[in-house]
């Protein structure tokens, strides 16, 4: 072999040996550009991300700062200066109206004696109908709040009022019932435990008794509802009248019954169109056998109650001493 032919089988071995390495350099070269397009491509995308969670950001914030504005423009209209000067100004209408509307029912009570009770029992109505229209008024009229507000500002305050004043709410319940059962109305005798007088006022939270010594006795309505009432006249202006005299054991009863039945009927007080009832009982009075009469009769008007009494009394009392039936001393007991 030549040198010349040894010289060219020498490149062409070189030859072969570099293709390889050319191939694998432009693989590796196509390579690592895929590569770099990927990475390029993931930061692209982190890049959009970043920028769309900067974006939603803002929007939220944005829309967050908007609905705060608008709650805080709800409530300045809430609490305006208007809105506080015309809830004053029907709050105190309301109340001079009240007054004006119950002192014309009780005038009116007064003045006529045959509706006197029935005028008077609408005077608990009317104050609940003015407050309550009032109160309508001011919400749905003037404040005029979100129903959302509504419902949150009523579960607030009934949660409030229901841990903070028990005792409140249960007298403005017996209230309630008490103008829907009536046991009981304005201008009823009722006997309330060691009470007794006629009822003045029925309101939410009490009731209010005149006594017969003119003192007035507020009574809170959860009591009444739990403890026996009695009424005299249940809604009537007559009502019984009961007295009583004690008398020797040796009296004539049958004249005394008498005299006592005519003391009764002759009374200006007296409401003829129910019956006179005498009754005659033997007791033991402070140690004295006596003879206890009782004199049931009905005044014509429920004022008159203790006049009516009296006056029964009186002259049963005088017609004894006319005829001298009542001696000096009563008969002791053994």
């Amino acid at each position: 072999m030549s040198y010349r032919n040894f010289s060219h089988l020498i490149f062409f071995l070189v030859f072969l040996l570099q293709v390889p390495v050319l191939s694998t350099a432009q693989n590796d070269t196509d390579t690592l550009d895929a590569s770099a397009a990927q990475e390029e491509m993931v930061q692209n995308s982190d890049t959009v991300a970043q920028n769309n969670l900067s974006e939603s950001g803002g929007e939220n914030a944005e829309a967050e700062g908007t609905g705060s504005e608008s709650r805080l423009e709800e409530i300045k209209e809430l609490i305006s200066f208007n809105v506080i000067f015309l809830t004053l100004f029907i709050l105190a209408i309301t109340y001079f109206l009240n007054k004006f509307v119950v002192r014309i029912l009780d005038n009116i009570s007064e003045k006529s004696a045959r509706y006197r009770l029935f005028t008077k029992r609408l005077v608990p109505i009317a104050r609940i109908t003015i407050w309550s229209f009032s109160l309508y008024i001011i919400i749905a009229g003037i404040i005029d709040p979100p129903f959302e507000t509504v419902l949150t500002v009523t579960a607030s305050i009934g949660i409030a009022v229901g841990f903070a004043s028990q005792d409140i709410l249960k007298n403005v319940f017996g209230g309630f019932i008490i103008i829907l059962d009536r046991p009981f109305q304005v201008g009823d005798k009722i006997q309330v435990g060691e009470y007794y007088g006629e009822v003045l006022q029925i309101g939410l939270r009490s009731c209010r008794i005149v006594t017969p010594d003119d003192s007035v006795v507020t009574i809170p309505n959860g009591e009444l509802m739990n403890k026996a009432v009695s009424n005299a006249n249940s809604s009537a202006l007559d009502c019984q009248v009961v007295a009583e005299i004690y008398l020797p054991a040796d009296i004539d009863v049958e004249l005394v019954k008498r005299i006592a039945y005519k003391a009764a009927i002759s009374s200006r007080y007296a409401y003829l169109q129910k019956p006179v009832i005498v009754i005659a009982k033997n007791e033991i009075h402070q140690k004295n056998y006596v003879v206890k009469l009782r004199v049931k009769a009905y005044v014509l008007d429920i004022r008159y109650e203790f006049p009516f009494q009296s006056d029964m009394t009186e002259l049963i009392l005088s017609e004894l001493n006319k005829r001298k039936l009542v001696p000096g001393h009563l008969p002791q007991a053994s």
